[in-house]
């Protein structure tokens, strides 16, 4: 069994802070389960909470009575979560040095990872030949690693309406991956 220390509260710990210690432990739970319906992965859900409870402890002047918590708390969330979406649309994340830390391979390709590579794109081509063509045209762009914003720009259309056809495209994926 471990014993878990007992620290005093600060000198400076005042109802503010109780307040929003309150909120954390009764809310914590709900903000996790809106995040992830809001499409945030959940590699990043908690980056997103300490956000949303900083915001929280910036605006808890705001915050009529403790009652009305969960409300407000759900209108921090969503803002939250699109921001996160609308930031993801311009920001990519590179693995810098990692293709250096693997040790280095002859040409040593073995039939059976041939073969899978050959096998992969027999389905991606029958996958690409399924799909309508407006489909087709956001999601090859975006295999050969364009950004939604470039595809949108280069097929004359809105941003949002790539991101529902690669969406579209995945959905479709999935259900061929099911079946």
């Amino acid at each position: 069994m471990v014993t878990i220390p007992l620290h005093l509260p600060p000198a400076n710990f005042s109802a503010s802070h109780a307040l929003l210690g309150r909120l954390y432990l009764e809310h914590r739970a709900f903000l996790r389960r809106l995040l992830l319906g809001q499409a945030v992965p959940p590699r990043d859900v908690e980056d997103v909470l300490q956000d949303i409870f900083f915001t929280v402890w910036r605006r808890l002047s705001c915050l009529v009575t403790p009652e009305q918590a969960r409300p407000w708390l759900l209108v921090i969330g969503l803002n939250h979560a699109r921001n996160y979406r609308k930031r993801l649309r311009y920001e990519r994340e590179v693995l810098v040095g990692f293709a250096e830390d693997l040790p280095e391979r002859e040409d040593e390709t073995s039939p059976e990872t041939l073969m899978q590579a050959v096998y992969g794109m027999f389905r991606l081509k029958r996958f690409l030949e399924k799909i309508r063509p407006r489909i087709r045209a956001a999601v090859i762009p975006y295999l050969e690693g364009r950004s939604i914003t470039e595809i949108a720009a280069s097929l004359g259309i809105k941003v949002k309406t790539a991101h529902s056809r690669l969406h579209l495209a995945r959905k479709h994926l999935e259900s061929l991956a099911l079946a």
